[in-house]
């Protein structure tokens, strides 16, 4: 299984890179290929509306994203690490799911399958500092979206309320070891047994 880990916080070795470097360990541990990519350290814009993709079916921004596509297409798993800001995901999220258009265009407007005939699962991995019942749902129902442009189906995530401060995951074991449980069960169980939490509403 070729997995594509996307950390999606501005921050280094915060709660969010922790809890996705679990999940990673999990999934190594169980024989998967795992790339980690941190977005800051990549050069993309987000989408400008220009409407190219839809005649051509890609995008025209010749920028990182570019290799991010490559990367995307060829995994059986995506996995988007990202603490939540303002109820939503983060500008890095942000501007790697609008980047997605070029492929809901070659999808639906120009009606092509997956070019490596796959159907990519997404998972979510996400926390965030206050404890709303509705604090995951807007991330979720973005993700959704992403998926499906680009071939593929949400499974789920892993959500965690009231973790704040850098390194206040490491107070909650449980957390971690949830995530590194995720990431062995997604390489070794059907997708019917992994741990996930298809509403991140309680």
């Amino acid at each position: 299984m070729k997995i594509l880990a996307i950390h999606g916080s501005p921050r280094r070795g915060g709660n969010t890179e922790i809890l996705l470097d679990a999940f990673i360990e999990g999934a190594k541990s169980a024989g998967a290929l795992v790339e980690k990519v941190s977005l800051y350290e990549h050069k993309f814009s987000p989408c400008i509306e220009c409407g190219e993709c839809d005649h051509l079916g890609e995008c025209v921004l010749k920028d990182d994203m570019d290799g991010l596509y490559g990367k995307y297409l060829e995994s059986d798993l995506l996995v988007v690490a990202t603490p939540i800001f303002f109820y939503s995901h983060t500008s890095y999220v942000q501007a790697f799911f609008e980047r997605f258009q070029a492929l809901w265009a070659r999808k639906y407007r120009l009606g092509l399958p997956h070019p490596l005939a796959k159907t990519p699962k997404g998972i979510l991995l996400s926390l965030g500092a206050t404890k709303g019942k509705k604090l995951f749902e807007g991330l979720v129902r973005s993700f959704k979206f992403v998926m499906d442009a680009g071939w593929g189906t949400y499974a789920g995530g892993l959500f965690f309320r009231e973790i704040d401060k850098k390194g206040d995951i490491l107070k909650h074991p449980y957390a971690l070891q949830k995530a590194l449980n995720l990431g062995k069960s997604v390489v070794l169980s059907p997708e019917e047994n992994w741990d996930l939490d298809i509403s991140p509403t309680p």
